[in-house]
């Protein structure tokens, strides 16, 4: 409002002159010219999430929600604010909704002409169960034009130790270089580069030049201003600990270790298929897996391509019931499940893409169904309950059908009895787990819904569960 005031009284003092010439007296009496009103210059914000097991966060300003449901490796962009000092908190939100409180309130002072970044960083518990995350506070940056490029760094990768970050030119030798000193928690910069010119990140252990983090070729065009943060390798594939988190003034990419490879893990699913093996453009990969076993997915690791994958009679690979392209895209991990029935020709694979990173305050479940020999056409209902009653309860997962697989949900950790009756009615028991099941924080679940081997068969065959976890 004092600009407008001062731009309308601007416009008026030519007709006040106008009026008043030819009066001296009258010129005499006018006042002094009001002096400039000073502009204030805004201040700005940046808050990201980089702890590595931490859900997903609200921030509150004053007491008020600004950011909601930020997950890891995101960040809010840069937000303008009046200058001053604001009380923030963060919230960890939990499956059921509900929030905690995992930093502060704690007053940040937002200075004027100047971006403050702000990052959650460390794990969310310590060992003892305490509440550790924590917000480290770069120091504050002037806004301005960037003619080059302007880089800070961060380090917050929890389980590495302290660094050298060595930024050259590409497949510069190292054995000379002068790297970026990093204690764990540590920052420094912003450091100029040179716009649309090639770099190479390099990562090695304090002291040391064995590379355990490359970026690979690296350019950024002028005007650039990034935070590379260093973050755990929470995908858990490959040899690298770290990913390189580039925080822009909108949004924050990933830049993975150039030798991430993908994982795939595969179950054999098909009750009445004998052992397989599983043969990758053409070699072996797995050999003899019997029904329902499951391989791990360090068994099969490769960098992103495409793929032949045959699924064959492990007493003659000539009889190939699944011979299929599969893309994968390091550094994720995938499912494969060979699910039908082999006399009945109707061997099938069902994919699924799965997240890894634990999460220190929930549980995943994924369910599929895979019971083809007795629940093929019946669509099935999951309860998960603390005493198998499902009289008065609803299921976690409804009408779910042959061959599809959920999303991997998230729960608090706990006992749950697993009750899967078919959809719709609760009087036709296809399993009951018996007791409950400990299911724990952090860990990743998949619950396969799958025929009974003929050992399993007693009376009228019914629905068993293979459960896998990560």
């Amino acid at each position: 409002m004092q600009l407008i005031k001062y731009f309308s009284f601007a416009l008026l003092l030519p007709l006040v002159a106008a009026c008043s010439d030819g009066s001296d007296n009258d010129s005499q009496d006018m006042p002094d010219p009001m002096p400039p009103v000073p502009e204030v210059r805004s201040a700005e914000l940046r808050v990201t999430h980089a702890s590595p097991d931490a859900p997903d966060v609200n921030v509150y300003v004053d007491g008020e929600r600004a950011l909601e449901n930020v997950p890891f490796k995101a960040t809010s962009g840069l937000i303008e604010f009046d200058p001053g000092t604001y009380e923030v908190e963060v919230r960890g939100l939990l499956p059921d909704g509900s929030e905690v409180s995992v930093i502060g309130p704690v007053a940040l002072t937002l200075e004027e002409g100047q971006r403050t970044d702000v990052v959650a960083y460390d794990r969310l518990f310590d060992a003892a169960g305490e509440v550790n995350i924590k917000a480290r506070v770069l120091d504050p940056v002037a806004i301005g034009d960037v003619g080059d490029v302007q880089v800070s760094v961060l380090h917050a990768a929890a389980g590495v130790g302290t660094v050298d970050v060595f930024v050259t030119a590409p497949g510069e030798a190292l054995a000379g270089a002068s790297p970026i000193n990093l204690a764990f928690g540590d920052a420094a910069g912003p450091v100029a580069l040179e716009p649309d010119t090639q770099y190479q990140v390099r990562i090695a252990p304090a002291g040391s030049t064995d590379v355990v983090f490359d970026s690979g070729a690296l350019s950024f065009p002028a005007g650039t201003e990034l935070l590379a943060v260093a973050v755990d390798n929470t995908f858990k594939t490959g040899a690298s600990p770290a990913s390189l988190l580039a925080v822009g003034a909108a949004e924050a990419s990933e830049v993975v270790d150039v030798n991430s490879v993908s994982a795939v893990r595969v179950v054999h699913n098909s009750a009445d298929t004998p052992a397989v093996d599983v043969l990758v453009d053409g070699a072996v990969a797995l050999d003899a897996v019997p029904f329902p076993a499951a391989s791990a997915y360090d068994d099969i690791q490769a960098p992103s391509g495409t793929y032949n994958v045959v699924v064959a009679a492990d007493a003659d690979n000539s009889i190939a019931p699944i011979d299929a392209d599969l893309e994968l895209e390091a550094p994720r991990s995938y499912t494969v499940l060979a699910v039908g029935s082999f006399a009945e020709d109707t061997i099938e694979a069902v994919l699924t893409g799965d997240e890894r990173r634990s999460v220190a305050t929930e549980a995943t479940v994924r369910v599929v169904h895979g019971s083809y020999l007795v629940a093929a056409e019946i669509p099935v209902d999951v309860y998960l309950t603390a005493d198998g009653v499902i009289a008065d309860a609803e299921p976690a997962i409804a009408n779910l059908a042959y061959p599809d697989a959920t999303d991997q949900l998230a729960i608090a950790p706990g006992n749950y009895w697993v009750t899967v009756t078919a959809a719709g009615d609760k009087a036709v028991v296809a399993f009951d787990s018996g007791a409950p099941l400990a299911l724990e924080a952090g860990n990743h679940y998949t619950a396969i819904a799958r025929d009974p081997s003929s050992a399993e068969v007693t009376g009228s065959p019914l629905i068993q569960l293979t459960l896998l976890v990560d």
